[in-house]
């Protein structure tokens, strides 16, 4: 591949991961203010979370 495609490439996946970091804030942001509940995984198990304990992390 050429360096140009290879920076398109990565430009890409800086952005991507810039959407999901901002879209995983206002998630958290929005259960906060409704006092809800995430469902995560952690350690192979399913658990679920305050979102306002996950956002202290």
């Amino acid at each position: 591949m050429s360096k140009k495609v290879v920076s398109k490439i990565d430009d890409f996946h800086v952005k991507v991961t810039k959407g999901l970091k901002l879209s995983f804030e206002r998630m958290i942001q929005t259960k906060i203010e409704k006092n809800q509940s995430v469902v995560i995984m952690r350690d192979g198990k399913i658990i679920t979370i305050k979102a306002s304990e996950l956002h202290k992390l």
